[in-house]
């Protein structure tokens, strides 16, 4: 992070799930982005073990992650 951000940045954060099948496999990822610039930055995702939408408890454990590595005092939003 240290590439992009100083030590006291606060950040956007975007989260958004994809969800695609590639022959009999669904692909669901569930992502948490900083904004930067126009864009997200992934740096926190979960695989979701089936097809469709992601539920709260889903949402809260990765933000929860978020929060373990980077602390919730850098979130602006």
């Amino acid at each position: 992070m240290g590439l992009f951000f100083n030590e006291k940045a606060h950040w956007y954060l975007t989260m958004d799930r994809t969800n695609w099948k590639y022959g009999n496999l669904n692909i669901n990822i569930l992502m948490l982005g900083i904004c930067y610039k126009g864009r997200a930055i992934p740096v926190c995702w979960s695989m979701l073990n089936k097809k469709g939408n992601s539920n709260t408890a889903e949402r809260i454990e990765l933000v929860s992650r978020f929060m373990s590595i980077f602390g919730k005092e850098r979130i602006k939003g």
